[in-house]
């Protein structure tokens, strides 16, 4: 995503205003105690980030908590999540910060979010997050106000060091691996960063925060999107900032217009339900036209794409490929990875070959790549599409 001179300035003008919300005992923090490093443990109030602190506590560090206010009111994770990481912080002796990214996270993540709906995308905005919210404002105020050396997080995922750089490695636990929507950091955020869940399982992680009385263990794990208030539909929510704006929907095959429909923001590529069609056989959407603001349908063999194009690509090493190597990659958190191709192109992008063709190959979602032994997450980036590069 390309960003103009005008939006990066009001971005770091929201920064400055974020850093100077901050709490005035942060700017005077205590450096840490002689002989020990400092880690930030970035604190959503769940059991994973809890148990991650006591974790960094137990190995030796100095630790303190901090948790970014993200939702201006209304968030189960805002309302909730910061009085439960203040809980576990006090439970461990330790302190916590919380840093207001209100109006950050509004224009970054959340107006982000709404726009991508509105040009026919699907966005991964928890991934856009990591690299803004976590791994931006958070590190950067860790680092810059609590003296910090490192920050932690409890994303399951594992850091490998070694003489020749830092490498982002799967977790142990495959089932929760989540390397690939870390696919945004830069090899110097690595060399700061801390993931000490990626060596356990969940039931593990559950079973060492019960132990030791965390007042979070048995919080259950969070599935919905922070800023969207619980039992709203992604639809029902975006009713809200979106008007209706009608258009055809029409079967990819026989070209025939097959019903309409009130907006593209309602669909998805890949989905089947909620199309208002009646038709002999089951159909799913198979492309949307922001243009025209045609919906395209077809059977479920029409999903099927062999090449995709993705965009604003980064490399975790910090070195682009200069030819076409072969891969693994995935195209959604929940799918497998392929074998593919992958081909570097201009301006931070690249084309992918499947050997295989893939089902629902979704603009606005995240291309990630890992390396042959399915060990290493080796870059990713922002998936355009099957037919040329999008306007991002």
């Amino acid at each position: 995503m390309t960003e103009s001179a005008d939006e990066k300035s009001k971005r770091m003008e929201l920064l400055v205003e974020v850093i100077e919300c901050s709490s005035n005992r942060a700017k005077s923090a205590c450096p840490p105690p002689q002989g020990k490093q400092r880690v930030a443990v970035c604190m959503s109030g769940g059991v994973d980030s809890s148990t991650t602190a006591l974790l960094m506590q137990q190995s030796g560090f100095d630790v303190v908590g901090v948790t970014g206010w993200l939702i201006k009111s209304g968030s189960r994770c805002c309302d909730t999540g910061m009085i439960d990481a203040a809980r576990v912080c006090e439970q461990l002796g330790i302190e916590h910060y919380a840093v207001d990214l209100r109006e950050l996270f509004k224009a970054e993540i959340v107006d982000s979010f709404h726009q991508s709906y509105a040009k026919a995308l699907t966005p991964l905005p928890c991934s856009l997050c990591n690299t803004v919210i976590k791994w931006g404002a958070l590190l950067d105020y860790s680092r810059g106000h609590l003296g910090a050396h490192y920050m932690a997080t409890g994303h399951y995922a594992r850091i490998e060091r070694a003489e020749h750089g830092v490498r982002l490695a799967r977790s142990q636990d495959r089932k929760k691996d989540q390397s690939y929507v870390l696919w945004g950091l830069t090899g110097e955020q690595l060399k700061n960063t801390l993931l000490p869940l990626g060596d356990y399982t969940k039931e593990q992680i559950r079973q060492i925060a019960a132990s030791a009385n965390l007042a979070t263990a048995d919080r259950p794990d969070s599935q919905d999107l922070c800023f969207i208030p619980g039992g709203q539909s992604t639809q029902e929510y975006l009713a809200q900032f979106l008007e209706d704006n009608p258009g055809p929907i029409i079967h990819a095959i026989s070209g025939d217009r097959v019903g309409v429909h009130k907006g593209t923001h309602n669909f998805t590529i890949g989905q089947r339900r909620g199309l208002g069609i009646a038709w002999g056989e089951p159909l799913y959407v198979t492309f949307i036209d922001p243009l025209s603001r045609a919906v395209y349908v077809g059977p479920r063999e029409s999903l099927l794409g062999r090449e995709l194009t993705a965009s604003a690509v980064n490399w975790l090493a910090g070195q682009e490929p200069d030819a076409p190597f072969e891969a693994l990659a995935k195209i959604r958190y929940n799918s497998p990875v392929e074998r593919a191709v992958i081909t570097p192109m201009p301006d931070r992008c690249v084309k992918v070959t499947f050997e295989t063709p893939q089902p629902a190959i979704t603009p606005g979602q995240v291309l990630g790549i890992y390396d042959l032994s399915d060990t290493y997450l080796l870059g990713g980036g922002w998936i355009d599409g099957l037919t040329g590069l999008a306007d991002r």
